[in-house]
């Protein structure tokens, strides 16, 4: 589409003569770039941190101006589903002036890909009030890297190589003195419901306020621990919930026994032939 010459093509057949072209005119030949692609960080949704550009009639787009950054995410949002960006539709966060001119302008409403954030949160905790910049140096170098990463498997095809990327791009710009971020690397195993692996897309999840609530947080953690071992897929039962759930009261019933014996004279009696 409004490709001159080459409008209408198939992309497979528009890639080959598009890089025909430019090596017959000097300005470009054919290169394998094995599968490397330009990451696409906007995202039409509302979390993730606001793209600091501002658009302006006059002066075209116009990066917003470091002291005025960062941009903060508005709170009076309506989230109901419309088409578009949530931000789009905030007036108070899209109308702005322009650093520039001083005009009339709006402000970007894509976000950027949450992975942009949590590729480099880590190095926020060794300084984590510092309101002057990112992370501190010095504090990096003294607790970084991270010595041991825990995460399903798809963290090894996803969130490890962003924050790889951001890492090396640090270190090669002389902000960082270490080379990779975790030293170790834990993948869990997944839980499974029903045959499939728990998903927020299918729907197969157990809700665990539920759990929390007829039983208490203890037995829902008892059971994630004694479900199997922490690397292997396991198959959640609900049966194994409330067994965790009897085994807790066993020990809760032991140590109110043992209090209330406690105070008696038949423990004192007893005390040295335990």
């Amino acid at each position: 589409i409004n490709s001159g010459k080459f409008s209408g093509t198939s992309s497979e057949k528009g890639k080959k003569d598009v890089t025909s072209y430019l090596e017959e005119n000097n300005m470009g030949k054919f290169h394998v770039n094995y599968k490397l692609r330009d990451w696409l960080i906007s995202r039409q949704r509302y979390w993730g941190a606001p793209i600091p550009i501002i658009y302006c009639d006059k002066c075209g787009m116009v990066p917003v101006p470091e002291e005025d950054l960062p941009v903060l995410l508005p709170y009076d949002i309506d989230f109901r589903p419309k088409g578009l960006s949530p931000l789009f539709y905030c007036d108070e966060f899209v109308n702005t002036a322009c650093p520039g001119c001083g005009g009339k302008a709006k402000r970007e409403t894509d976000t950027m890909d949450t992975f942009v954030c949590s590729s480099w949160y880590f190095l926020r905790y060794c300084s984590p009030h510092n309101d002057k910049v990112a992370f501190d140096s010095k504090e990096v170098d003294y607790w970084m890297p991270v010595d041991q990463y825990i995460g399903g498997i798809e963290h090894a095809a996803m969130h490890l190589i962003y924050a790889r990327f951001f890492i090396k791009v640090l270190y090669d710009k002389g902000l960082i003195k270490f080379k990779e971020p975790f030293i170790k690397y834990f993948p869990h195993g997944v839980v499974n419901l029903g045959g499939q692996k728990m998903s927020k897309s299918k729907g197969n999840i157990v809700n665990p306020s539920e759990i929390y609530n007829r039983y208490g947080a203890d037995t829902l953690r008892l059971y994630i621990l004694f479900v199997g071992p922490a690397d292997s897929p396991v198959d959640w039962g609900d049966s194994g919930v409330e067994g965790a759930n009897r085994f807790l009261n066993r020990v809760w019933r032991l140590a109110v026994k043992n209090i209330e014996l406690a105070g008696s004279s038949k423990w004192a009696s007893s005390k040295t032939k335990v």
